[in-house]
């Protein structure tokens, strides 16, 4: 009984003390996200890949992801009392999402791309047909994917209000027999000036295909060229 009686004694003291010590110390972010520092980040302008020539056919997996969840925070640095940081938002299908937009933006850059969203751009699963036309395979994992909304201090006076964001992609590209011509991780981050009508995935996922059309080993890696000019 008496032993019973000083477990309980420690088990409330360790309650009492877990509990102190979580909201003397609040996450200032989601699990596993970055902080944010607005001041460091570029603001986002609207993309615009370089034009590329290419005759090669690339086949673009669909993105597997190692992002972690949640997304992102909704952060209020105006008025707070213990922590800036609000509420949390899960977005299961960021992946999918940002994959799209990376396919519309190299599509738009010049490259003639067919989505792959079942086999992932594997040289084993390629079928006799689309083997046939030697296709280049461009695979990718989505390594980190944040989008955060922040209310703070504007630079000038007042308080803005900014959506930022960071996209990270593990790129390989092969060719159809498996030989790997690039391995390499891109990423961009930025931030938005908040509006409803704003789509900082969207943005983020056409800036990395702009990032990837103005790189050279990706530009070698796909057989392509600027237009009028040397890959």
């Amino acid at each position: 009984m008496k032993a019973a009686a000083l477990a309980l004694v420690a088990l409330s003291t360790f309650t009492m003390c877990a509990t102190g010590c979580y909201w003397s110390n609040p996450p200032s972010t989601p699990h596993r996200n970055e902080k944010i520092e607005l001041a460091k980040l570029p603001e986002l302008r609207t993309p615009n890949p370089r034009v590329l020539a290419s005759k090669r056919l690339v086949v673009l997996g669909r993105f597997d992801s190692t992002a972690s969840q949640p997304i992102g925070g909704l952060y209020d640095k105006k008025d707070f009392s213990i922590s800036p940081l609000i509420r949390t938002y899960f977005y299961k299908d960021g992946a999918v999402e940002v994959y799209e937009h990376v396919s519309d933006g190299l599509r738009a850059a010049g490259l003639f791309v067919l989505k792959d969203y079942a086999g992932h751009a594997e040289p084993a699963l390629l079928e006799a047909p689309l083997r046939a036309r030697d296709p280049l395979l461009v695979t990718g994992t989505v390594v980190a994917l944040q989008h955060d909304q922040i209310k703070e201090k504007a630079e000038t006076s007042g308080f803005g209000e900014w959506e930022a964001g960071r996209f990270a992609l593990a790129v390989k590209v092969t060719d159809a027999s498996g030989a790997v011509r690039l391995n390499k991780t891109f990423l961009v981050e930025g931030r938005l000036p908040y509006n409803e009508r704003a789509e900082l995935l969207k943005v983020l996922g056409w800036t990395m295909a702009e990032r990837l059309a103005s790189d050279p080993e990706f530009v070698r890696a796909v057989e392509a060229s600027a237009q009028g000019g040397a890959s």
